[in-house]
């Protein structure tokens, strides 16, 4: 797992947190704990679901492409240190490799052969985060684009799974084209072919949203909290089993002793900066706010939530249909 981290980003970030000083409105006394601390109960289980989703991605690379890339660096290597024969080896084996791969998978497009994680979370109440938006926009607005720019990158809280992977309709003939190109004796045109070649991969990206991710791990603490039993986040996170998720949320817990009012109140917060950030419109959030709603009624009147949860947890699955086209974070 990589968390990748720039110059750039760290300033930018800098920037963004100056715009989120405290305001008075923040510091105010609320119904609710403060978000640090909310975020603090689910945070062991939001590390875990991003190491689960890099690993399910590490799963799915690709050996042979794998190695197809890295002696593709080395037949490079191998030509500005002057060594052809080197090259033309490691070049051999790339091709075999890939050759390999398609005869496996022909309809196969992208190759993974790399995962990396990206994490970005900007922390602030849903006023601050409201103030920082303004200020991008007015930005924006104003025709000062290059000032936005790096306030906007970092306006986000989120992980970023990237996948790096080879695109099989081209790759494997850039690396017959330096072979021949080799072969005639015109190593310069050759390693430019190659570095062109290592210059097309393909990155693709999946966005789980944080405080999305958050609310629906609240909701599984209150159930928890409740007494319910299995837990809700369990039937809507592909590739995580019941036991698995009740027990992130029975460490949540442990951690923040929070009521199942608190814990839904919470929730509800992080949907309204999931908003706030723009994963998503008012329309979007609406059907999830009423579930919530609903479930502080049964709470508040200590009737049964049987079924209310399962309802929750269809509500999460379409958001992130509508907001990320999956149902699985």
């Amino acid at each position: 797992m990589f968390i990748r981290k720039t110059l750039a980003s760290s300033v930018s970030a800098l920037a963004l947190t100056s715009m989120l000083a405290l305001s008075p409105a923040f510091a105010q006394e609320t119904s609710q704990p403060p978000t640090a601390q909310t975020n603090e109960a689910v945070s062991e289980a939001v590390q875990d679901e991003a190491s689960a989703q890099v690993d399910e991605k590490r799963k799915k690379l690709l050996n042979d492409a794998t190695r197809a890339l890295a002696e593709t660096e080395t037949a490079l290597k191998a030509l500005d240190e002057g060594d052809s024969e080197a090259a033309l080896e490691a070049l051999a084996v790339a091709t075999g490799k890939l050759q390999s791969v398609v005869a496996r998978d022909p309809d196969l497009a992208l190759a993974p052969v790399d995962v990396q994680l990206l994490q970005r979370d900007l922390l602030g109440d849903v006023e601050t985060i409201d103030a920082a938006r303004e200020a991008i926009e007015n930005l924006v607005d104003e025709g000062n684009l290059q000032e936005a720019r790096p306030l906007m990158r970092d306006f986000a809280s989120e992980i970023v799974v990237e996948t790096t992977n080879l695109p099989l309709a081209t790759y494997p003939d850039a690396l017959l084209r330096a072979t021949s190109q080799i072969d005639a004796g015109d190593v310069e045109t050759a390693k430019q072919t190659l570095a062109t070649a290592l210059g097309t991969v393909v990155v693709t990206e999946e966005v789980i949203a944080l405080p999305v991710l958050r609310a629906q791990l609240l909701i599984d603490a209150a159930e928890n909290a409740l007494g319910d039993g299995e837990s809700m986040t369990a039937d809507t996170e592909a590739g995580e089993s019941a036991a698995a998720e009740t027990e992130d949320a029975d460490a949540a817990v442990d951690a923040e002793p929070l009521s199942p009012g608190e814990y839904v109140e919470a929730a509800r917060n992080q949907l309204r900066i999931a908003e706030a950030l723009g994963y998503g419109n008012e329309d979007d959030f609406e059907e999830l706010h009423e579930n919530l709603d609903e479930l502080d009624e049964k709470i508040d009147a200590a009737h049964d939530t049987g079924g209310i949860f399962d309802k929750i947890g269809d509500s999460f699955i379409r958001l992130k249909q509508r907001l990320f086209g999956t149902d699985s974070e």
